[in-house]
């Protein structure tokens, strides 16, 4: 009994705290701890300073998970190299694979979710396609097809190198049959693409003696980086960024590092942004701040336009989850030397947080302000044809969107690659993904149109070559 009376005592004891809790919090809810809202929906949404500060926190935290993942995925260690020594001591083996040489593709995010190569015991007419309008003696050799693949989904993942050393391999080394053409080409477009005229010249030697027949020419139309136009700007790297600005943009940021480590200046174009949201805002807010804490000159194009996004999701008076979009906003408005619409902004977020307004503090580094450059040749393009650009990336929901456009306009619709180098890996399942309802629709037919054999490979790798024509480009 001693023993059970002792534990009733404990639960007494308890009883007492969980009231005396209760009490002392009725009390402090009577101190009037509570924040003022000022809107009219209080009665809905709790607004508490304890609630908001734990929402706040959360999105924070949030946004430090994406921003370590971006620094974890940075300091990975690169595939290795396949040296002509490795592939010289593999050339007897008749089941060699260059794939064991290159990172699994399944380590990189979304290409985890598709089949890489297709299964060799397929027929070559289905590996290619029906649709495919290739010649006869362009049909790829069904044992040899899953490496050009291979070849093709690693270039599109930004594996240059390591596509270059395959297909390198492949033309010289092994028996590609009736891919052989298709092989050549392949890495005659990785060499363009990459700019690489050494190399180009040099595989056309080797071509004219193989073939004995007159190699492809190095384009004489091949672009330079703007050095006419845009003398300052030829060794600017330029990022774009995507439609939404969320979550979704840690590859831009990605590429954002990269380039601020080979390069003192850069050039962000903010003209596509349609959409932002807290977490996005302060992935872009950090960046800016590091940026501009390592003296980069940067050039801001489409920023004003951006500011608009902005003060579109903000309410004067009203806290949400995160300072975030208000803190980008100041900052914005910092960069392109904005004082006196920096000083309105800040009153609105001094009455909305109750804190002392930030003091206007110009830039040391060189920002310059610039809009969006106008395509005049689309808008001279025939309606008819739907041009993709030089490279597809990232969200493909816009590009997709146009396309639908276009296609209930004009039938068969031609969309012209004649000025597309690369399609991005998860890019080009999205894209698959997009067309299907589009093509699915009665009378509604997709030509692509002078596609380089880089692209083509990838397309016919993810299945794009069921649900539309596929043409390749002339050299």
């Amino acid at each position: 009994m001693g023993i059970f009376s002792l534990f009733g005592k404990k639960g007494g004891k308890k009883e007492d705290r969980s009231t005396e809790k209760s009490s002392s919090r009725k009390a402090r809810s009577k101190s009037g701890n509570t924040v003022i809202t000022g809107f009219h929906d209080s009665e809905v949404f709790s607004n508490s300073v304890i609630t908001q500060r734990h929402v706040a926190r959360a999105t924070e935290r949030k946004i430090d998970a994406i921003e370590f993942e971006m620094s974890r995925d940075i300091v990975k260690t690169r595939p290795p190299v396949i040296t002509k020594t490795d592939i010289s001591k593999k050339l007897g083996n008749s089941k060699f694979d260059l794939t064991e040489h290159t990172q699994p593709l399944t380590n990189r995010g979304p290409v985890a979710d598709f089949q890489t190569t297709l299964p060799m015991p397929m027929p070559s007419d289905y590996l290619l396609g029906h649709n495919t309008e290739i010649p006869g003696s362009a049909l790829a050799y069904s044992e040899s097809v899953p490496v050009l693949e291979e070849a093709a989904i690693l270039f599109a993942s930004g594996q240059n190198e390591v596509a270059e050393q395959m297909l390198d391999a492949a033309v010289h080394h092994q028996h590609l049959g009736l891919a052989t053409e298709i092989g050549w080409q392949m890495l005659f477009d990785l060499y363009r693409i990459t700019n690489n005229q050494h190399k180009f010249e040099s595989l056309s030697l080797d071509y004219a003696n193989k073939f004995e027949t007159s190699p492809p020419l190095w384009p004489e139309n091949t672009p330079q980086p703007e050095a006419d136009t845009h003398p300052k700007d030829a060794s600017r790297p330029s990022i774009l960024f995507p439609v939404k600005l969320d979550a979704t943009i840690v590859k831009i940021l990605e590429k954002i590092n990269i380039a601020s480590a080979k390069s003192p200046s850069l050039r962000l174009d903010f003209s596509k942004i349609k959409e932002v949201d807290p977490v996005g805002c302060g992935l872009l807010l950090r960046t800016l701040k590091n940026l501009k804490k390592s003296g980069h000159d940067l050039m801001l194009v489409g920023a004003q336009s951006l500011t608009d996004k902005i003060r579109a999701i903000l309410q004067v008076g009203r806290r949400d989850e995160t300072e975030a979009p208000w803190l980008l906003l100041l900052e914005i408005l910092q960069l392109l030397h904005f004082e006196k619409a920096f000083e309105e902004a800040s009153m609105d977020y001094c009455i909305t947080f109750e804190v002392s307004p930030p003091s206007f503090e110009a830039p040391q580094n060189n920002v310059t302000d610039a809009f969006p450059e106008l395509n005049h040749e689309e808008e001279e393009a025939p309606s008819d044809r739907f041009f993709m650009p030089a490279m597809v990336d990232g969200s493909v929901d816009t590009l997709v969107k146009k396309i639908a456009e276009q296609a209930a306009q004009h039938q068969p619709l031609i969309i012209d690659c004649s000025k597309l180098d690369r399609v991005e890996f998860s890019a080009s399942a999205e894209l698959l993904n997009g067309l299907a309802p589009i093509v699915g629709k009665p009378g509604v037919t997709i030509r692509f149109e002078e596609v380089n054999y880089l692209v083509m490979m990838l397309f016919n790798a993810m299945g794009l070559k069921n649900i539309a024509s596929i043409s390749l480009r002339k050299h």
